[in-house]
């Protein structure tokens, strides 16, 4: 309303000045003031308010008029509505965030309620005996989406794939939930099934989830014996509070052993705390190398994250197996490894997955939040791959070999794994 009323003013000053201009400027000119020319100032002031009306805005104009209906529509509801007792304020508003966010086109930025986001902290905690189907979900207005899931898990296993759009459960229709009602739908009792309903591109499908109770291990290690070399091979799944705590674990029986070539494993990794994952690259860095660089809105806060100090595994050989949903952090990883350490590392995989934007939560006060793409990354060599926050590409591997599922099934083989041995052991032949 503000703007309305300075706008008014703005044309009654006009209106105003130019009458008085034109009944007096025949005198004017007859006037001559010794210091001050008369005319000129009023010409001046008219320039002025024509500057000012040109800097209104209308967009906030148009913005407090639809502020000004939602408070008629609610004032109109509370006093003729004939059911008073089917409104719920509450409901009605987080609907209509939800809604005002959900138009913006970046599946990752989204309005949570008090219970969605309570949900979302939790899933951030993880558990070593975690129940449930294992997979992560962003919940908007008109969809539910895997966002990542957990390698092994009962949902990676049946052949849930992020992205995919859950649209029941039980044939319980879930857009119409809240997400905490929806994790109550599908995520206990521990052994029992759950069908679930899919969209995945243009196609309906439909997927049998068992529940289960998971340890979650993220770290795994072992020792490959190949053409007289010892290989080791580590396989990270998941980022979670123990992640670096278990690397660190492994990394300390890999230097104890003398190993010194790494296949390093992140397919089906799809990233998340970066403190964590920030930690686990600098073993391969060297002192000053960059492991990121953040863009922001405002490029006055833009940052590249620099190495401390040497890490212990900064001049091993190393061969990184990545496929396309290895994300966001993980992408991060493989493209610092990979742009410090040219000569010595290798990329075996197919195109990631492209998510090179990063989130941020800000909590309101009645336990809601929101969750909103805060900056883009960079690799070292400021490269981005992604157009806004929509996919464009991901990354490009030095050897591409997609995974051979029949192959694996029948005979055990994983022959991305068997092409990493070929392409470590060409390296240090080298």
């Amino acid at each position: 309303m503000k703007y309305i009323i300075s706008f008014l003013l703005w044309i009654f000053a006009t209106i105003w000045v130019f009458f008085w201009y034109t009944q007096f400027d025949i005198n004017l000119q007859h006037i001559s003031w010794k210091n001050i020319n008369f005319q000129n100032l009023v010409t001046d002031k008219i320039n002025d308010l024509r500057e000012s009306i040109k800097n209104i805005s209308w967009k906030d104009i148009e913005n407090e008029w639809k502020l000004e209906k939602i408070n008629e529509t609610k004032e109109i509801l509370d006093k003729g509505y004939i059911e008073p007792s089917y409104i719920s304020w509450s409901q009605m508003w987080d609907k209509a965030m939800q809604s005002y966010v959900s138009a913006i086109w970046d599946p990752f930025t989204v309005y949570l309620t008090s219970k969605d986001n309570k949900s979302l902290h939790d899933e951030l905690k993880w558990s070593s005996d975690f129940e449930g189907i294992w997979a992560v979900v962003t919940k908007d207005p008109k969809w539910i989406m895997v966002e990542k899931l957990i390698k092994d898990g009962p949902a990676f296993k049946a052949g849930v794939k992020p992205l995919d759009i859950i649209l029941k459960a039980n044939d319980t229709d879930l857009s119409k939930l809240p997400l905490w009602e929806w994790v109550k739908k599908i995520k206990w009792p521990k052994w029992t099934n759950v069908n679930l309903t899919i969209k995945r591109d243009d196609k309906i499908i439909n997927i049998k989830v068992k529940r289960d109770k998971v340890e979650l291990k993220s770290v795994e290690s072992k020792i490959i014996n190949y053409k007289n070399k010892k290989l080791w091979y580590i396989s990270i799944s998941t980022i979670w509070e123990e992640t670096y705590n278990q690397f660190l674990g492994q990394t300390k029986k890999l230097l104890a052993d003398g190993v010194k070539w790494i296949i390093l494993d992140l397919r089906w990794n799809g990233g998340w705390y970066l403190s964590i994952w920030y930690q686990i690259w600098a073993t391969w860095a060297k002192k000053w190398d960059i492991v990121v660089q953040t863009k922001y809105r405002n490029s006055m806060y833009n940052k590249a994250l620099k190495a401390a100090d040497n890490g212990s595994l900064y001049n091993f050989p190393t061969v990184i197996l990545a496929d396309s949903y290895t994300a966001s952090a993980w992408e991060i990883i493989t493209a610092a490894i990979k742009e410090n350490n040219e000569k010595i590392t290798k990329l075996v995989w197919i195109k990631t997955f492209w998510k090179w934007t990063i989130q941020t939560i800000k909590e309101f006060r009645d336990g809601s939040s929101l969750k909103y793409t805060i900056w883009k990354w960079y690799t070292p060599k400021d490269e981005n791959l992604s157009n806004g926050v929509k996919p464009w590409n991901g990354l490009k591997p030095d050897i591409e070999v997609k995974f051979d599922s029949d192959s694996y099934k029948k005979n055990h083989i994983d022959n991305q794994l068997e092409t990493a041995k070929k392409t470590l052991i060409s390296l240090i032949n080298k």
